[in-house]
């Protein structure tokens, strides 16, 4: 089926986390002005891509649960309009735990969210507070418990590893408590020290530690462990699920399904063209509200597509497929094969039958092993 997928990006929030680089503002004060802006553009872009059905919308940020109810539903309503919606589309807000209310859990269920995904990152306050969260432990616990009592079943919840303070024991900890808690998707992400960040800036001044190789290593081997033990499927390097709750969003960008991308930053793709918008909220209004180009956009050269391709399909626990990836790549593929001998023989890399997958040493390196395999 020719699928389409929306991403909606909210570019709220409260506090600055500190190692987000995502695009943002914690100034809500032309909250309004942006959400006229954003349906303008949802409405213009409706003929864009020609397709079946939406398979999947996600509302990303920023924080999408910062959004008042009646401001979600307007969003929502002129998708339903404007574009085609199956009731199997999935739909995905991402919420902070502060966000969350049993009035806004019954509104949820009403307007026809039917997967939560839930920013915890850990259950200890010294690490949120770390991390400049805006919630508690004991928000993230009463979120959860409010997900249980209202029946969200499709629910997946974010953790970060490799913080530096956070023991093994607190790591297990967290994980042991979203299992607990039946939460069928994990997604799991190494503490990254992304540039501009308050991270960063607290790492050159030597205010805070970087955190360490062999302590991230620890804990996603203790991760991996837990996901095996408790019949997870490890699906793609940091997601992680029960059997059927894979994330349909996701994985349609995985698998090069054409998405289309609402509000500043926010990323469009027809399958070989990609554009993004403006990462400046102001000026994503004034553009928008005087019909000037919002956006820059680049047409993929074979070389990018087919290291796109290494790097979205080595990813995935699937990996790679031989034939695939010597077709996409060419007359140029001769020039990985000593290096996948390489990571063969080393036991980085696996082949099963004809596809070549991450072992759980390489999922450790995956980053280097993906560029070395760029052409």
């Amino acid at each position: 089926m020719n699928e389409l997928s929306l991403y909606i990006h909210i570019p709220y929030c409260k506090r600055k986390c500190t190692y987000c680089n995502f695009h943002f503002s914690t100034n809500f004060s032309t909250k309004y002005e942006f959400i006229q802006s954003l349906i303008k553009e949802i409405e213009s872009r409706k003929n864009e891509l020609v397709y079946q059905e939406v398979g999947t919308i996600y509302f990303g940020g920023g924080t999408p649960s910062v959004l008042e109810d009646q401001e979600l539903a307007n969003i929502i309503n002129v998708i339903y309009k404007n574009y085609k919606i199956s009731p199997s589309t999935e739909i995905t807000v991402e919420i902070n735990p502060d966000d969350f209310s049993p009035d806004k859990a019954v509104f949820y269920k009403i307007i026809g969210i039917n997967r939560l995904s839930i920013g915890i990152q850990s259950f200890f306050d010294d690490h949120l507070v770390w991390m400049n969260r805006s919630h508690n432990a004991i928000q993230s616990l009463q979120c959860l418990e409010l997900l249980r009592k209202h029946s969200f079943n499709n629910v997946s919840c974010d953790l970060i590893f490799g913080i530096p303070g956070c023991t093994n024991d607190q790591w297990i900890k967290n994980i042991d408590t979203l299992m607990n808690f039946g939460i069928p998707h994990l997604s799991c992400y190494a503490l990254t020290v992304e540039e501009n960040t308050v991270l960063s800036h607290k790492i050159l001044h030597r205010t805070t530690p970087p955190p360490e190789d062999n302590h991230t290593i620890e804990q996603m081997e203790i991760l991996l462990d837990k996901i095996d033990e408790n019949a997870y499927e490890a699906y793609e390097i940091s997601n992680y699920c029960k059997s059927g709750f894979r994330s349909k969003h996701n994985s349609n960008y995985w698998n090069y399904t054409p998405y289309l991308g609402f509000g500043p930053s926010a990323h469009s793709f027809d399958g070989s063209k990609r554009r993004w918008n403006i990462s400046n909220n102001n000026l994503y209004v004034k553009k928008i509200n005087n019909n000037e180009e919002y956006y820059e956009s680049e047409t993929l050269s074979d070389k990018e597509k087919a290291n796109e391709f290494v790097m979205l399909q080595l990813r995935k626990t699937e990996g790679i497929n031989i034939l695939d990836l010597q077709k996409i790549q060419g007359s140029e593929n001769y020039k990985i094969a000593p290096i996948l001998s390489q990571y063969l023989s080393s036991g980085h890399l696996v082949k099963e039958n004809n596809n070549i997958k991450l072992s759980r040493s390489g999922k450790y390196i995956s980053d280097r092993i993906i560029a070395d395999l760029f052409i």
